[in-house]
């Protein structure tokens, strides 16, 4: 397992935080995800023998998140 901190620099509310949080939780690897809206990040705790962290950013991308234009919800 190794830990990874992501930059989701559109993360602006709960809301954002919860989509954020659902997304990597739902993806087969990843056993935690702390997200702070202080920092517009999310920590995630996955097993890198099943998903590796580039796979992680594509899903929240995927999901809506990571856009340059820093939009919230």
């Amino acid at each position: 397992m190794i830990t990874q901190r992501i930059s989701v620099s559109d993360m602006q509310c709960v809301g954002c935080a919860g989509r954020v949080r659902s997304a990597l939780l739902n993806t087969k690897g990843v056993v935690k995800v702390i997200t702070s809206l202080d920092d517009h990040s999310a920590e995630v705790t996955f097993d890198e023998r099943s998903v590796s962290g580039k796979t992680l950013e594509g899903i929240l991308r995927d999901a809506g998140f990571l856009l340059p234009d820093g939009k919230c919800c």
